[in-house]
């Protein structure tokens, strides 16, 4: 009877610890979609449609946002 009792406490333990994980890592993706919604929403200027104004941009790393 012991033996069943540890099993299911271990099961227990491993369950909440898991929904604990998911729920911390959903709430730091919550907050890094936060960040891109503001990057990806911007003006483009007219180096966006030029490939020596792309080249360029992808060297400042300003032509696309690091979260996309």
């Amino acid at each position: 009877m012991e033996i069943d009792v540890k099993w299911w406490s271990i099961i227990a333990v491993i369950t909440i610890s898991l929904i604990a994980f998911l729920v911390i890592n959903g709430n730091k993706q919550i907050k890094s979609l936060e960040g891109c919604k503001s990057a990806r929403i911007r003006p483009f200027p007219q180096q966006f449609f030029t490939w020596v104004g792309i080249v360029e941009l992808n060297d400042k790393k300003l032509y696309q946002p690091n979260c996309l």
